[in-house]
């Protein structure tokens, strides 16, 4: 379970926001906003980012998405409940996601709490969900599929194991 202050939360946003530019990719801040910033919804705090992966000019468009869900527990901490990164590479036709969301459903019908996708080409997987390792927060599902993105050609789904 990942936790964090307030303090930490926007540690760990100017921390995210620095990785991703330093990888040369550039931040858009979410639905049209001025700027990228936490945003609530009820009592839980989100995390909307999405990235322009870097590409030549008049390239088809790379897109990595952030998005986290944090709940509030006592003592003024926050919990990661979840999250979704996903990789959408227009010119090669392919998606991959990681996430972890409606976990007592996942847990409850698979038998985990996590899981990914994969579609060689986009919109049309082989399978509807693959087995996941979890994610150590956005930096980390960053990097994991900005190096799917780095290969230059499409993921290999057959090495996934699928839930079904």
């Amino acid at each position: 379970m990942i936790t964090a202050t307030t303090d930490e939360l926007l540690t760990y946003l100017a921390d995210l926001i620095e990785t991703v530019e330093r990888f040369g990719a550039v931040v858009l801040p979410p639905h049209d906003a001025d700027d990228v910033d936490w945003a609530r919804q009820g009592d839980d705090l989100i995390l909307d980012l999405a990235t322009r992966l870097p590409a030549a000019p008049r390239a088809h468009s790379v897109d990595l998405v952030l998005q986290e869900r944090w709940g509030p527990t006592v003592g003024g901490r926050w919990v990661l409940a979840e999250y979704g990164y996903e990789v959408r590479h227009h010119g090669l036709d392919y998606r991959r996601a990681l996430h972890r969301h409606d976990v007592d459903y996942f847990v409850r019908v698979f038998g985990v709490a996590t899981h990914e996708h994969c579609e060689t080409s986009l919109g049309h997987g082989t399978c509807g969900h693959y087995a996941g390792e979890p994610v150590r927060g956005a930096i980390d599902g960053f990097r994991r599929l900005y190096e799917v993105w780095l290969t230059g050609s499409k993921p290999d789904c057959s090495r996934l194991r699928c839930l079904g």
